[in-house]
């Protein structure tokens, strides 16, 4: 064989065989890949010295990784409530579990990487597999060498891929090449056993990303539809083995499926009740208004703002909310072969990849805040699918079967057609490397750990329990990660905590004192646990408390019970009061300027209330006047420092006075007014 043929080999689109067609075979898709690996997702990581994303979705996937190689190791007891948004229960259900790839960066771990290091191998691991899955269905399907390389290179390395490089739990696709060869193999076969290994795909790609399971479903059903429609292979084929049960071979088959589909279920159902609990519990749900910002326009498929080549005309010309979640423009390379695999190949197979690809488009797609995908988005546990426009992360198979189909299409073209997809495939790659992504230090992220550690006793109290407080100077996901990662380090629970839900009250309040800030997220998890869980909470979970740059917040005020002494620093004032009918509509702000937090729930003791009198135009107030009993409400207890607006009704009654006193009362120990507290007035005469 000499160095002709091979080349031969290597170019040609058609099947390869010989000696030389066998090197092609191997040379061709792994120089493609290494080229596209080197170019692309390498540089992402600055040759492992730094972590592709933002301080924010990318460390937070990295807690995530870690939390579950920690739990391999037995170094957290639970997985799904991890040892941060301590104490909160299922906190492993507020985003993605990773469960479907962690094993791979617990392996990484396991031979002695650090996260950050870990991180990026299972960063690089996602666009190996996902070529190589890719490049091997293709070849499945009939695709020569070069067809089959340039439609992975497709699929493994678009605009639209790249630019959710921050959000590196969406890079794991491999499995839906997989699982559209499963569909092939059924439709050609009939055989239910196609179906079990369809369904295992479907739920193996759930394990990795519910977004990208959910879609990858979509997909699927949009393919059959079409299948159905334009090859006349719908229900009657999908169930003919049925009608053959009886004999021997079909009636293994089928019980041989029907096996692998249980399996199925219970893995799904492993991996998705206790999202379904935990949303239940918290009320987690996303509203159809938070979903139509995601969901795609048709100026979506035109944005590629962090391109270098299209970036400029982007950016200047479109406008869309949530913005970032909208760069879904494959580029001039992609989009041309596949244009040529429509117009050139004699494939049915295009026909079933392009339609499914409108079907889905026409389905998500929002013009003028109408869209179809809006009646969908009503049904159990699809509300929860937030980000609509990470579709395109499915629909970049059929894509890259069309560019296949292109490149395989100019087999024996003439040389316009075969330089004009040279052409295209250049601008492709091009296009693909041009593309901009961020990325933090590792070797920062690790000095401001160490920073951290410097910033609390030693050696820490036993149990101890850390804390990051907010910073009004800073953005809340990067303090809330910084202890997310310390309490980590440090094998400690941490009251911080971020994910795609936050648990209720462990909203930031950078304004409060740090220790404030942590009895607030104690107070919240309290009332959690009494109204939700029926329970206190756990034996130790209130402290002691370390703040990072503080000192213990174990004997803080704010956690002891006010001296009455201080209830001259609650203070009461009337905003108004309307006359409305029967009845008068007040308002009054209450404000605790004391260093204590005062109870404002019924369910515990001396809760605080408001109660009112009418009093006369001299406002004496009668000490055994005071009435009624008027909740403060609001979420937790009110806290030093905060401020929260009452609303209650008063009746309208014959003779009057000519004024409105509200005092301030701590149920069952005191009246605040008998120890400093000043009652607020209001006019009930001059207001009608």
């Amino acid at each position: 064989m000499d160095n002709r043929s091979l080349i031969r080999a290597i170019l040609d689109a058609g099947p390869a065989s010989g000696r030389a067609g066998q090197i092609a075979r191997w040379i061709l898709p792994l120089a493609v890949l290494a080229f596209g690996f080197w170019l692309i997702p390498l540089t992402h990581t600055c040759q492992l010295a730094c972590v592709p994303g933002d301080n924010g979705d990318a460390r937070f996937n990295n807690i995530i990784l870690e939390h579950f190689y920690r739990w391999v190791i037995g170094q957290d007891r639970s997985l799904l409530s991890p040892s941060f948004f301590y104490p909160m229960p299922g906190a492993l259900t507020f985003s993605d579990n990773h469960w479907g790839t962690a094993w791979i960066y617990s392996i990484f771990r396991a031979f002695g990487w650090d996260r950050y290091q870990a991180f990026d191998l299972w960063y690089l691991s996602a666009y190996l597999v996902n070529y190589l899955a890719s490049y091997g269905v293709m070849r499945k399907l009939h695709f020569s060498p070069l067809a089959s390389a340039v439609g992975a290179f497709a699929f493994t390395f678009p605009m639209p891929v790249i630019a959710k490089h921050g959000h590196a739990q969406l890079l794991y696709r491999f499995l839906i090449p997989v699982g559209v060869l499963c569909w092939q193999r059924f439709s050609e076969t009939s055989r239910w056993r196609w179906i079990g290994w369809l369904a295992l795909v479907v739920v193996g790609q759930f394990y990795i990303s519910i977004y990208l399971g959910y879609f990858m479903l979509l997909l699927l059903a949009a393919w059959a539809i079409v299948q159905w429609r334009l090859e006349g292979w719908g229900p009657s084929g999908w169930f003919r083995q049925w009608g053959s049960w009886r004999e021997p071979s079909d009636r293994q088959d089928l019980i041989v499926a029907m096996c692998i589909l249980f399996l199925a279920c219970i893995a799904f159902v492993v991996l998705m009740h206790p999202y379904l609990h935990y949303a239940k519990t918290y009320g987690f749900s996303r509203g159809a208004a938070e979903i139509a910002t995601m969901l795609p326009r048709p100026q979506s498929y035109l944005l590629a703002d962090e391109s270098r080549i299209w970036g400029g005309l982007t950016a200047n010309y479109f406008t869309v909310p949530m913005r970032g979640e909208h760069q879904m423009f494959f580029g001039l390379g992609i989009i041309g072969l596949a244009l040529v695999g429509v117009f050139r190949s004699a494939r049915r197979q295009r026909w079933l990849a392009l339609v499914s690809v409108v079907l889905l488009v026409v389905l998500t797609l929002s013009v003028q805040g109408y869209s179809l995908y809006l009646l969908l988005a009503k049904l159990p546990g699809v509300n929860s699918i937030r980000a609509v426009s990470r579709i395109s992360l499915v629909f970049t198979f059929p894509i890259a079967l069309l560019v296949a189909m292109g490149v395989d299409a100019v087999r024996g073209a003439t040389p316009m057609w075969r330089v004009l997809v040279v052409f295209l495939g250049v601008a492709m790659v091009t296009e693909s490397v041009a593309t901009h992504t961020v990325h933090f230090d590792s070797s920062q992220a690790r000095e401001q750990t160490k920073q951290m550690v410097t910033q609390l006793p030693s050696p820490l109290p036993e149990k101890a329990i850390l804390f990051n407080p907010s910073q009004a100077d800073e953005p809340f996901f990067v303090t809330e990660l910084d202890g997310m990662v310390l309490g980590q380090e440090l094998n400690r629970p941490t009251l911080n905590g971020y994910s795609g839900n936050l648990a209720p009250g462990y909203e930031p309040h950078s304004q409060n004192y740090p220790c404030v800030q942590a009895a607030a997220r104690i107070e919240a998890a309290k009332l959690f646990y009494a109204q939700h869980l029926k329970r206190r909470l756990p034996l130790g979970a209130a402290g002691p408390i370390i703040i990072v740059g503080n000192a213990s917040c174990a004997e803080t005020e704010a956690w002891r019970k006010m001296p009455l002494t201080d209830a001259g620093k609650v203070s009461l004032r009337i905003e108004s009061v309307q006359r409305r009918g029967d009845h008068y509509e007040v308002q009054v702000d209450v404000r605790n300027d004391s260093a204590y937090a005062l109870n404002t729930s019924t369910s515990r003791a001396q809760p605080l209330f408001l109660s009112w009198q009418k009093v006369s135009e001299g406002r004496t107030v009668d000490s055994k006047a005071w009435v009624a009993r008027i909740e403060v409400g609001g979420h937790g207890s009110l806290l030093p420092g905060e401020q929260r607006s009452v609303s209650f009704s008063v009746p309208v009654a014959a003779g009057d006075g000519r004024a409105l006193a509200v005092n301030a009362v701590l149920e069952g120990r005191a009246w605040l007014s008998d120890y400093g507290l000043k009652p607020a007035f209001g006019s009930l005469s001059t207001e009608k």
